[in-house]
């Protein structure tokens, strides 16, 4: 098992290659030993940690590479720092990626939960100071924020009034979120919403009020479009791909194909 594990460190490119030091001190630092040894957790390249106090929880019995922490390409963010600030709770599941550029800053209050599956792009930041959950098969794009806090507090000079300044964050399952969104505290979303980018600001609850399968935008963000979901699955991307290099009509799905199956990762 440790040859296998060495092995898997060594031969690998540079920008694939987990930084041995700082995998060895999330996992013993922020996991129980039992789970540590087995390296649930793997950090890429130049990552700063900044705290020390929190955890990190598993979703599943642990196992190597549960979470990568710092993937990047050799054309985007290969030089960038991920930064780990853990005095809350981290909870993981499986096929868990944080691409590099990371900020992640998590209040002892906070907890962040990224379900199976999930994939958050270069130079996102994400702060909790009560919780932020992203649901199964969610794509995160570069550059977006993730905030369930307003940090200071304001009052009402008519009413005198002082409203709360956190409120968790709920992302759907199988959602996309474009690049350079905001996405702040109170934010719910059902189940295959795309939140189009750039710029878009998201902080209310949409669970009732969009369908399934929506595309919004805007700041504040307003529903655009309905039954519209991203092809999470790239074996068959790859399909439709292929059709457009020959083709410029539509491509239509044939009708024995099942929409589910065909979008969501395999």
């Amino acid at each position: 098992m440790i040859k296998e594990i060495l092995t898997k460190f060594v031969y690998r490119r540079s920008y694939f290659r987990p930084n041995l030091f700082k995998t060895l001190v999330v996992n013993f630092t922020f996991l129980p030993f039992r789970d540590a040894i087995k390296l649930p957790v793997l950090v890429l390249g130049p990552c700063k940690i900044n705290a020390f106090t929190g955890k990190i929880t598993l979703r599943h019995p642990a196992h190597f590479g549960m979470l990568k922490i710092g993937v990047c390409d050799p054309y985007r963010s290969y030089h960038e720092k991920s930064y780990l600030e853990i005095q809350g709770e981290l909870n993981i599941g499986n096929h868990t990626v944080l691409r590099r550029g990371l900020s992640l800053f998590i209040k002892e209050t906070g907890k962040v939960v990224l379900e199976d599956d999930v994939y958050v792009g270069d130079y996102v930041s994400i702060v909790s100071a009560e919780s932020i959950t992203i649901k199964k098969a969610t794509r995160v794009a570069n550059n977006t924020v993730f905030m369930d806090t307003d940090f200071h507090y304001t009052v009402n000079t008519l009413t005198r009034e002082v409203k709360p300044i956190n409120s968790p964050i709920v992302i759907g399952e199988n959602n996309w979120i474009g690049a350079w969104c905001t996405i702040k505290k109170g934010c719910q979303t059902p189940k295959g919403t795309v939140i189009a980018g750039p710029y878009t600001m998201a902080g209310k609850n949409y669970v009732g009020k969009i369908p399934e399968f929506s595309i919004i935008a805007g700041s504040p963000a307003k529903l655009l479009a309905e039954g519209i979901r991203r092809i999470n699955n790239y074996p068959n991307e790859a399909i439709v791909e292929e059709y457009f290099k020959t083709h410029t009509g539509k491509y239509t799905l044939p009708d024995d194909i099942d929409i589910e199956q065909f979008c969501m990762p395999t």
